[in-house]
């Protein structure tokens, strides 16, 4: 641990041509906001961590621009968001809701709001809203903003059972884990960045219901496996799997993680069993939007692959890092 554990998936990794492009953009991107502040993220650690290699792991067929797009979100998530949460702020839940509620602020459909003076996480965020919703439906900006509070409310979902101490078991913690991962954020930037919409009703089948909650899963998962030492060394065994695991098991590491890696295995293998039933679907949809169903199903593949490649090389999750982490 925390990145040699490997297990088996049917895609192969690919990666976006437009991934120097978006490198350059978003460092600027991150510059101009703020958000690289030689203190608490710097550009080395933007290159360490991989940032923009996540964005092209996991958007392969992007355009140039939604490239861009995609990798200042990578750098938003976990420049001035992600780790406050593993500091004082997720212990303390009035100040953790006013931060969620002033970022949930700037997500409105007709994504004009003008963050002003606000914080620098306010205004990034402002501005990848305001540019992934163009070109989009009203349809779209409705569900996509519905999944960004989504996740701004897990983690302060987080914040309170530190708060009070509540221990949450296995199967909770994995539902919680799809959510606070932005896992749904991500799946519906598949389609911004690679200039396509699914057909709305289509979206909400149980079929591909299934299989967008199967990636968040496995991605979700998969991110516990490479961040438990991570979040041991911060003192947070409540939001993690394999730390619940050995908890609530009394089991050691290993069998924690044996169990997570199956757990992995049996969604992978629900995941190529119920995509077997995307074409039942055909019979609803014009030419053009089977096509688009598809390039959605291709791009769950990327993230599910995407993210377990980014993990076992990003140097966020280096064995060490961590703890010279908290020390500073």
């Amino acid at each position: 641990m925390p990145q040699d554990v490997e297990f088996a998936l049917p895609w192969p990794l690919r990666s976006s041509p437009h991934l120097p492009r978006a490198r350059a953009h978003s460092l600027a991107w991150l510059g101009e906001y703020g958000l690289l502040d030689g203190r608490t993220f710097t550009a080395a650690e933007f290159d360490d961590w991989k940032l923009a290699e996540l964005a092209a792991f996991f958007f392969p067929d992007a355009t140039g621009e939604g490239l861009e797009l995609a990798g200042d979100l990578m750098g938003w998530y976990f420049a001035p968001f992600d780790d406050r949460f593993d500091g004082p702020l997720g212990r303390l839940p009035r100040q953790a809701a006013a931060v969620c509620e002033e970022l949930a602020a700037v997500l409105v459909v007709n994504a004009d709001a003008d963050a002003g003076a606000a914080p620098v996480a306010v205004r990034g965020l402002a501005d990848i809203w305001r540019r992934s919703c163009r070109g989009m439906s009203e349809a779209w900006r409705v569900r996509a903003a519905h999944d960004w509070r989504a996740y701004l409310a897990a983690h302060l979902a987080e914040t309170v059972d530190r708060h009070h101490g509540r221990v949450m078991g296995a199967e909770e913690c994995v539902r919680r884990r799809a959510l606070s991962t932005s896992s749904f954020v991500v799946i519906d930037m598949i389609e911004r960045v690679g200039g396509f919409e699914v057909p709305a009703l289509v979206w909400h089948t149980p079929v591909l219901a299934e299989l967008r909650g199967l990636t968040a899963e496995v991605i979700g998962l998969s991110n516990d496996l490479c961040s438990a030492e991570k979040e041991e060394a911060a003192g947070d065994v409540r939001n993690n799997v394999v730390l619940v695991l050995q908890r609530e098991r009394g089991c050691g590491r290993a069998e924690a993680v044996e169990e997570v890696v199956g757990a992995i295995t049996e969604r992978v293998a629900r995941f190529v069993a119920v995509e077997e039933r995307m074409a039942d679907l055909d019979c609803v949809l014009t030419e053009g939007g089977a096509a688009d169903v598809r390039r959605l199903v291709t791009g769950l593949h990327g993230l599910i692959r995407g993210d377990y490649a980014w993990e076992r090389m990003s140097g966020r999750y280096r064995a060490g890092r961590h703890r010279a982490d908290r020390a500073r």
